[in-house]
């Protein structure tokens, strides 16, 4: 399965997000799972990448070419792919992936996150959704939705469009489930 996995590009953040990370990314290639991302070297994608590529997991790195200063991208890629814009990189990855992975992370990874889930919850595709968390870092978020649902600017249905975990194997397990799903 190729899982395409959005979070953090920083690195001034709490250890146990790079040990989740990396984690992460080892069980993978355990598995035998491709990771699909935007191609950082730092913070949780470079965590997610170093687990991968401990293991030889297949890494396929989508990254726009403004993104071209030494040691921000991750260079031991099966796969380079580069374009002109970010909104060119969401595309290839939402093409590339079999499900999705959001990992703790900024405004980017907000962004990715809820475009994905925009997409399902509109019937665009039918892929995987996860949130792997760290020390509650996704709590608000699944708060927020579940407020707009409450509230009645969402449907119930939107929270059957995602889960939440804190371990790597119990988030592949779900992906491999839902993903076998006709």
């Amino acid at each position: 399965m190729n899982i395409c996995v959005f979070g953090a590009a920083r690195d001034q953040i709490d250890p146990g997000f790079f040990t989740l990370g990396e984690a992460f990314g080892r069980a993978m290639a355990r598995e035998g799972h491709a990771l699909i991302f935007g191609g950082g070297a730092h913070g949780l994608m470079g965590a997610v990448a170093r687990g991968c590529a401990a293991l030889g997991g297949r890494i396929v790195s989508v990254v726009p070419w403004f993104f071209n200063d030494p040691g921000v991208l991750w260079e031991q890629n099966t796969e380079l792919i580069r374009m002109d814009t970010l909104a060119e990189r969401k595309s290839v990855m939402e093409e590339r992936a079999d499900a999705f992975v959001a990992l703790p992370g900024g405004i980017g990874t907000f962004d990715e996150f809820f475009q994905v889930l925009t997409m399902r919850n509109l019937g665009l595709h039918r892929k995987p959704i996860a949130l792997l968390d760290y020390d509650g870092y996704w709590q608000n978020t699944v708060e927020l939705l579940e407020q707009s649902v409450e509230r009645g600017f969402a449907a119930p249905a939107l929270l059957g469009h995602f889960r939440r975990f804190t371990e790597p194997e119990a988030c592949l397990a779900f992906l491999r489930e839902e993903a076998e799903k006709p």
